[in-house]
Order: C-alpha cells, then sequence, then structure tokens
C-alpha cells in the first residue's frame, strides 16, 4: 500500500513539473506578432505617423538645397528648434525602449518565454527598425543646417577681375590689329577684324525658383471678425493663461460637428468614441503674443481611425485628407488655412484630457507656430452635451480640467448656429452691423452680430 503511494505522488509530481515546462513553451513568433501590434497602438511610434514625419523632414532638407535663401528659410521654419523638439522625441522613445520591453513582457512572467533573450533582441529590433528611417532624416536635416552653402561656379567668380581681364585682352586685341595694319601699308582686306561674340553677352546665372506649394498665401480674420456666422469665444473666459486670445466659429461648422455626433444622442446606450479635424485661420499678435483662431471646416477621419477609451489614433488617411482640403482653400481663398482644431469625444466619461490625448496635441502642432492649436472634448451623454477646451498656455504647456474656468454646451451652440443660418444667410452682413451679447440656458455667454 505503501509503494503505491509513493508511485501516486511521484506521477503527481512528474506531471506537475512536465505541464510547468510546457506552460513556459510560449513561441517568440507569437510575442514578436503581439509587439508589433502593440507598437502600432503607440500614436508616435505608429507606421502612418513615422512615414509622415520621414515625409516632412524630408521635405525640409530638399528646401534646404534647392531655396535660393537658405537662412531665411531656416528662420521661417525655425528649423533648429524643430530639429531639437524631434531629436528630443526621437530619443526619449528610443530611450524608454527597453522599459517599454520589459513592460510588455510582464505579461508572459508567469508562462515564461521560449527563448528570453532572443525574443528581447527581435523586439528591440522593432522598435529600431521603426524610428531608424527617421533618426537617419534627422542627422541629415542636421547636416544639412550645419552645412556652409556651397557656392556654383558663379558665385565664386570676382566679376570685378573678369571684367578688368576682358577689357585689357580687347585692347590688346585692337592694339594687335592696328600694328599689323601698319605693317602692310595700311591696306585692310575685308573680314579681317576679329569677332568676340562672346564678350559682349550676359551670363543669365543660376536661377532658383521657390516651390509655389510652400509660398503662404494671405494671413488675415479681417472676414471673420464682424461676421455674424462665427461664433466668438474669448478664452479668458475659460483659461485665464491661454496663448489664444479669441476663437471665431463658424455656425456651420458646429452644424456638423453636432450632426457628427447625431448617432450618440439617438442612441445613448452604444455611443462610441469619435472625431475630426478642423481647418481655419489664424493671426498672430507680436505685441501681446496672443492668437485669434477660427475654427471653419471639419475633416473626418478615415476607415484606419481607431477611437477608445485607451487609444486615440486617427490614422493615415485623415492626413491625406487634410492636405488635399488645405490646398483646395488655399487656392480657392489665397488664405492661408491650417489645421486650428481637433475635436474628439468621452461618452459618459466626462470632459478631460488624459496623456494620449497630449500626444495627439504635440504631434498635430505647427512647426513654427505651435501654440495657436486647439483641441475641443466633447462628453456627449451629459444633459448640455459639455464641451471643454484646451489650448496651450503662454508657457507652452497646454491647459488641464483642473485650471478650466468654464464648460460649454455644444447644444447650445448648435441653438446659435441655427439662429445664425436662418436671420443672416439672405442678408449679406455689413460694415454697420452691431454686436449682441446672448445667454444661453446654461448661463454662458455667447457674442453675434446682428443687423
Amino acid at each position: 500500500m505503501k509503494k503505491r503511494l509513493y508511485l501516486i505522488l511521484l506521477t503527481g509530481i512528474l506531471s506537475a513539473i512536465s505541464f510547468q515546462t510546457s506552460a513556459k513553451e510560449v513561441e517568440n513568433a507569437t510575442i514578436i506578432h503581439a509587439f508589433r501590434e502593440h507598437v502600432e497602438s503607440v500614436p508616435y511610434l505608429n507606421e502612418a505617423n513615422m512615414e509622415a514625419l520621414n515625409t516632412e523632414i524630408s521635405e525640409h532638407v530638399k528646401c534646404l538645397q534647392n531655396w535660393s535663401d537658405r537662412e531665411a528659410y531656416i528662420k521661417e521654419h525655425d528649423l533648429q528648434g524643430y530639429l531639437d523638439r524631434q531629436k528630443g522625441s526621437l530619443q526619449y522613445y528610443k530611450n524608454s525602449s527597453y522599459a517599454m520591453i520589459d513592460d510588455f513582457l510582464l505579461q508572459y512572467a508567469e508562462q515564461g518565454i521560449e527563448n528570453e533573450k532572443a525574443c528581447r533582441d527581435s523586439l528591440t529590433a522593432i522598435i529600431n527598425d521603426r524610428t531608424g528611417m527617421c533618426e537617419t532624416n534627422l542627422n541629415l536635416l542636421e547636416r544639412e543646417l550645419n552645412r556652409e552653402q556651397e557656392q556654383s561656379f558663379f558665385d565664386k567668380i570676382d566679376w570685378t577681375l573678369v571684367i578688368i581681364v576682358v577689357v585689357v585682352l580687347i585692347c590688346v586685341i585692337v592694339l594687335i590689329s592696328l600694328l599689323s595694319k601698319k605693317q602692310k601699308g595700311g591696306t585692310t582686306q575685308p573680314n579681317q577684324t576679329p569677332v568676340r561674340q562672346d564678350s559682349t553677352n550676359k551670363d543669365p546665372g543660376i536661377i532658383i525658383r521657390r516651390k509655389t506649394a510652400t509660398i503662404l498665401k494671405k494671413q488675415s480674420l479681417e472676414d471673420v471678425m464682424e461676421s455674424p456666422h462665427y461664433l466668438k469665444v474669448d478664452a479668458i473666459d475659460f483659461c485665464q493663461e491661454s496663448a489664444v486670445r479669441r476663437l471665431y466659429i463658424k455656425d456651420t461648422c458646429i452644424i456638423d460637428l453636432y450632426n457628427m455626433y447625431a448617432s450618440d444622442l439617438a442612441d445613448p446606450n452604444n455611443a462610441k468614441e469619435n472625431g475630426c479635424m478642423i481647418l481655419g485661420r489664424w493671426v498672430h499678435d507680436t505685441e501681446s503674443n496672443e492668437y485669434y483662431v477660427s475654427l471653419e471646416h471639419i475633416v473626418m477621419p478615415g476607415d484606419d481611425a481607431v477611437f477608445n477609451e485607451y487609444e486615440l489614433n486617427f490614422g493615415g488617411k485623415i492626413k491625406l485628407s487634410v492636405l488635399e482640403q488645405l490646398r483646395k482653400l488655399r487656392r480657392e481663398t489665397n488664405m492661408q488655412y491650417d489645421l486650428t482644431c481637433w475635436v474628439h469625444s468621452h461618452p459618459g466619461l466626462s470632459v478631460f484630457f488624459s496623456n494620449s490625448d497630449l500626444n495627439v496635441q504635440m504631434q498635430l502642432k505647427h512647426p513654427t507656430h505651435p501654440n495657436f492649436l486647439t483641441a475641443i472634448v466633447v462628453d456627449t451623454l451629459t444633459p448640455k452635451e459639455d464641451v471643454g477646451i484646451f489650448t496651450f498656455r503662454r508657457d507652452g504647456n497646454i491647459n488641464s480640467k483642473a485650471e478650466l474656468t468654464k464648460m460649454y454646451s455644444l447644444k447650445t451652440w448648435y441653438t446659435w448656429a441655427q439662429k445664425s443660418l436662418n436671420e443672416n444667410t439672405e442678408a449679406p452682413s455689413d460694415s454697420s452691423s452691431s454686436t449682441t451679447v446672448s445667454t444661453s440656458s446654461d448661463g454662458a455667454s455667447y457674442q453675434y452680430s446682428s443687423n
């Protein structure tokens, strides 16, 4: 009986050891595949953002190589600051890659990993492969910034010396010709006079043309500031230190935003996060260092966008739509339209600005004037459809939820927008329009012009 018990116990121990050993056989291929999906969920490291960043950096390098006035281009685009920011972001993710890998592999700690060292090397290679091209392009941009502009052959020529030499040569040739005539008794023969066709031709030099796509259009909001079609929101009403002085939100833009969230209102039990980008214009008051910004046209994301509680990814297709719309607006209006705002919702989660939201804000900001970019967060499941406006402060940091002194209402905005369209669509606005202050049901005051 004792022997049988010992055999049963020994068999159980061996089975447990065998099960534990087999549990550790998590294949590296499975982990690598899961890690690739995890990297794609990181806004900075995802493939669409890397491609857009590489394209942007390559464009700066090409412009530096072909621009007629390098110094003006560098100053206009703050390329040194741009380079420092991009290298800082890239270095941050490279330095934190080991911690990212460690955190990711924790989920396999109990099961174990088939070959942990080889697995770690593969995960590191994935991150290096994703950031490698960006690092190469940044190094090219850095070398181009530090390179002295090479002079062409014509730039190196001392034209004063060339003119003197040409004049001397002409004098020598004329003198030789005169002496030759005297030696021949003063007789002249046709076609004896040397001809120097090249001596009178001016070299046209090298002409470098700027690319028309990069020429800035007119930067103005004159047609917006007094228009009754724009809701005027002063930033001081919701954030004391905002770098944005005032927002001008077009009535049609508000209606498009409201309609975008209509499905949430119709079926609140099945509400989903959603977002878009808004194009408009901006002007910078250099004395006060404040921005005046318009929000005019929304651009919806493509089918590759991902919105959920823990991930915010607009995808790559919306970037193409934004570029296409910007080119169209700039061409048709001759005004400098830009991406001035982006919007997303937190249905039932309240209005706040998360770390994921901050990552999107930093990726979308303008390279030389980052502080005009505005973010709007909407909670579609609150009674008034709460709206929070987040802007950069003057110190370059974005305001938090705790700093918001006021919430707006998308429902109230929508009511104002409908009224604006009904009252102002037929009658054109003129300089004699007056400004009226309207107080909504939620206690918020809005300004609009009426004839």
